[in-house]
């Protein structure tokens, strides 16, 4: 009996697409949770969970038939050493990755989806970004992530069926990293510095809309694509974020600061070690971005449920209960 093997799944979008597995009722036995040792702890789902380190080759076992989802990734919201950034994303986003695909390769899986990124794109030469834009990631998370991409083409020649998504910002409930610095301005109700004058369309995409792209990905046996995950067009970024400080019955105000200046200053504090956010994170802060999600649509039916709007007061609203 073939099994759904998360791979990262211990995560905040791993955790997501097993509990809509298990609440399609597929059993239990089939669903495992494969992470780090640690992160498995906070795992309470009814599920296998099995201990793994793709960046050692630690996996668990494959078998015939299986499908993998790969969520595993170095992100920006751990702990990233001053020096050697890009060694240390690939250490897991592309040798963990390799390490992955070879076992499914040599134990003939059913097909594997992989999490990649919209960070593989780089500034958008135009909008909405299709999936083939010319890809010149900015940054290490984005350079790694698109190396990994490599390894699947690779792989599909070989006969392993892999579908890429490539998601926008993932919000939803129990969404922190870049957020938390947000929510807590508005919860205090201090000012919100805003990059740039916030007339710009940021998009994100919903947690649960990430799942439901997985698994339907699965489902229609792995299409060799590549996918844009994001929510419909939406308000512009100042619109939006006075949305939820409306919503929230907030005291904060937005500052629009220029563009150019605070991106001196957030370089200065990412050189030296010190990053307010990253440069993958801050120069597209103030531009229009937005992804083409038709082809998603077209090869997978997939289209995202929630809005930008209801997805960040619902992950504010969840921040604020469990802070």
């Amino acid at each position: 009996m073939s099994k759904w093997i998360l791979i990262g799944g211990a995560g905040f979008t791993g955790l997501k697409i097993a509990q809509d597995l298990i609440d399609r009722k597929i059993p239990f036995s089939k669903i495992v949770i494969a992470d780090l040792k640690e992160a498995l702890t906070k795992v309470t789902l009814n599920v296998t969970k099995v201990s793994c380190d793709i960046s050692n080759d630690i996996l668990p076992q494959f078998e015939e038939g299986d499908i993998i989802i790969h969520l595993a990734a170095r992100q920006y919201h751990l702990k990233i050493p001053y020096r050697n950034k890009l060694s240390w994303f690939r250490s897991v986003n592309v040798i963990g990755t390799k390490n992955v695909i070879n076992s499914c390769l040599k134990n003939k899986v059913k097909g594997l989806v992989f999490f990649s990124t919209d960070m593989v794109y780089g500034l958008p030469n135009f909008i909405p970004v299709t999936t083939n834009h010319p890809k010149k990631p900015i940054g290490p998370y984005g350079k790694s992530k698109l190396e990994a991409e490599e390894v699947c083409y690779s792989a599909r020649k070989k006969g392993l069926p892999i579908t890429i998504l490539r998601p926008r910002l993932i919000m939803g409930k129990g969404r922190l990293g870049i957020m938390e610095k947000l929510f807590t301005s508005i919860y205090k109700g201090i000012p919100v510095p805003l990059i740039g004058n916030g007339k710009n369309c940021y998009q994100m995409v919903s947690v649960g809309d990430c799942s439901e792209a997985a698994i339907l990905a699965a489902e229609k046996e792995f299409p060799n694509y590549e996918l844009n995950l994001g929510s419909e067009i939406g308000p512009d970024v100042k619109s939006l974020l006075n949305s939820l400080i409306k919503k929230v019955n907030s005291k904060s105000i937005l500052m629009p600061i220029p563009s150019s200046l605070i991106k001196i200053i957030l370089g200065i504090f990412e050189k030296i070690g010190f990053p307010i956010l990253h440069k993958e994170q801050y120069k597209i802060a103030d531009k229009n971005y937005i992804v083409d999600i038709s082809d998603t649509y077209s090869k997978i039916g997939w289209k995202p449920k929630l809005s930008d709007k209801d997805m960040i007061i619902a992950a504010y609203n969840y921040w604020k209960n469990i802070k």
